[in-house]
């Protein structure tokens, strides 16, 4: 029997054989993953405003020639910056191109590529600024300079002694000069001119200092990878297509021409040894930062908890329907993004504070939302007989209250408080979104930077534990305090 398809049959077998073909030809040819923080921000790599769905950025044109030039199909593999080179390690992508430089931390754990871009340093400052033209002067008064975290003008500042406050993105730091609550500013050039030149607000001061290269990071044992992406870079820089990228980010200077083989390349490589001294001085200091974020946030959580609390169990129809919906709309909100909305949103309306105080506040008024549900479950967990008790004994309401009702109400609620303040010492971690240094956030940064996750990490995790047991047991001996008090005043009030 004939087989004889309808044309619409014939038309669907024909596309899928195309698929199939195409699917086989894609996969034919090798890919080169490549990993970089598009939250990095621009002109690096991020989404592009006109196409939400796609990414830009003069390293993501910069990737997607390289795989041409080496015969394969780019894939871009978004990670993050604190982790990229970790992330290379474990293979869930093949090299690093974002902005990368090269150091001597690095250096022990991946292979860096020839120079595909040489970059500079640029300190910027408000407009009208006048005791700041050049980055030594910072250092003279005293001046905290913002930056990028784990790069070349962190570990410059670092190693020139100066202050530094570190942040995620530029828009951070840019954003924070801009309002006043830092007074300088130092990243590469590029994105400098993205974020700062534009801005009339902001103003360069000095020239571009400390030359420094963006290279291609690749694991150690990928050598023939490497000798492939050398000889790529070369024929990109030859054949005029990385003059070509970088003209059209506005980036290109004369001093890429000594990118071309012909020529010698000449930049900096930062040395970033770790001091153990130092480090354990940095971590303590962070530490410090953890415990004022924690003790100031559990103040105002404990106290605003309490009226919580009361007006949503005790309070009228308005008062509670106000309770409800604060505890509501902070539990039911990341406080990463309560952190961010206090931090950048209060500004707009002229409302500036520093970063530690606004982590403070918004922890505080986050888990003020939980205790008040701690503290409504233990005032109902009181018996209600209690009250008539404390009448019958003349007391009036308020007295009651203080000494009868919330005692036994606190010794019920005191072990959920201590899990709950425990909790907040790990939460205080999100503040690192706001460019405070507390001890998740150098944990992150110094182990990050040299590769010493497990040396660290065992340093961090006694710090956390140093302040979390202490506060245990003084909890454990509170309770037992509260509990025999308790029923010396229950066992008096009988006997009369």
């Amino acid at each position: 029997m004939n087989f004889n398809p309808r044309p619409a049959t014939k038309k669907l077998l024909i596309l899928l054989v195309l698929l199939v073909c195409d699917a086989l030809v894609a996969g034919a040819v090798p890919r080169l993953r490549w990993g970089a923080d598009p939250s990095g921000g621009a002109p690096y790599v991020f989404s592009d405003p006109s196409h939400p769905e796609s990414y830009t950025g003069f390293d993501h044109e910069f990737a997607e020639a390289l795989a041409r030039q080496m015969g394969m199909n780019a894939e871009f593999m978004p990670t993050d910056w604190e982790s990229i080179v970790a992330s290379l390690q474990r293979k869930e992508f093949d090299v690093i191109i974002n902005g990368f430089e090269p150091t001597e931390d690095r250096a022990r754990e991946v292979l860096f590529s020839k120079p595909y871009y040489l970059f500079q340093l640029q300190l910027t400052v408000r407009k009208g600024e006048s005791r700041i033209r050049s980055i030594e002067d910072c250092k003279r008064l005293g001046i905290a300079v913002g930056t990028l975290v784990n790069c070349s003008s962190s570990r410059m500042l670092d190693a020139g002694g100066y202050q530094s406050v570190g942040y995620q993105d530029p828009v951070g730091a840019y954003k924070d000069l801009e309002i006043g609550r830092i007074n300088a500013v130092v990243m590469d050039v590029a994105a400098e001119m993205f974020y700062a030149r534009k801005n009339s607000s902001l103003r360069q001061a000095g020239k571009p200092f400390n030359t420094g290269a963006y290279v291609v990071g690749i694991r150690k044992e990928d050598k023939a990878l490497l000798t492939r992406v050398n000889a790529a870079i070369d024929s990109l820089a030859n054949n005029g297509t990385t003059e070509k990228i970088f003209r059209k980010w506005d980036l290109w200077n004369e001093e890429q021409l000594t990118l071309r083989t012909e020529r010698p390349v000449k930049y900096e490589v930062t040395s970033a040894m770790f001091n153990w001294s130092e480090g354990l001085i940095k971590l303590s200091k962070a530490a410090g930062v953890t415990v004022l974020l924690a003790f100031g946030a559990m103040v105002i959580a404990v106290v605003l908890g309490v009226p919580l609390a009361l007006g949503q169990s005790n309070g009228n129809r308005l008062v509670s329907s106000l309770c409800t919906v604060y505890i509501e709309f902070f539990r039911g909100t990341p406080v990463l993004v309560q952190l961010l909305f206090l931090y950048f949103g209060l500004p707009v309306v002229g409302i500036t504070l520093p970063g530690w105080l606004t982590a403070i506040v918004g922890l505080g008024l986050n888990y003020a939302a939980y205790e008040s549900q701690v503290y409504r479950t233990a005032f109902q967990s009181v018996p209600s007989r209690q009250w008539h008790v404390a009448y019958s004994l003349g007391m009036r309401p308020v007295q009651a209250f203080r000494r009868i009702i919330f005692p036994q109400a606190f010794r019920i609620a005191l072990p959920p408080m201590t899990n709950d303040f425990v909790a907040l010492f790990k939460d205080t971690s999100t503040a690192f979104a706001i460019a405070v240094w507390e001890l998740a956030t150098a944990y992150r940064e110094l182990a990050n930077a040299t590769q010493s996750y497990l040396g660290i990490g065992v340093v961090v995790c006694c710090y956390y534990l140093a302040m979390s047991l202490p506060l245990a047991h003084l909890a454990h001996r509170l309770e037992q305090r509260l509990q025999r008090k308790s029923a010396g005043i229950l066992s008096s009030g009988s006997d009369k």
